[in-house]
């Protein structure tokens, strides 16, 4: 279940979890344009788009690139 204006796919993102090395923008600053925005934020982000199309998301995706 969504919690508030987080992203419902956070708990499993690694990216929201800051499992992913080498991202070029700080976590919290991705966190809150992305994850914690609401709707506005989670349609611009990539690993959302797949994860609402069903599609297979890399482990490596980004926000901002697959």
């Amino acid at each position: 279940m969504n919690s508030g204006r987080r992203c419902k796919y956070a708990d499993n993102c690694p990216v929201y979890n800051d499992e992913i090395e080498g991202l070029e923008t700080p976590i919290h600053i991705l966190r809150n344009v992305f994850c914690n925005r609401g709707r506005r934020g989670w349609e611009n982000c990539v690993r959302y788009q797949l994860e609402q199309s069903s599609q297979e998301v890399p482990e490596t995706a980004t926000p901002y690139n697959k």
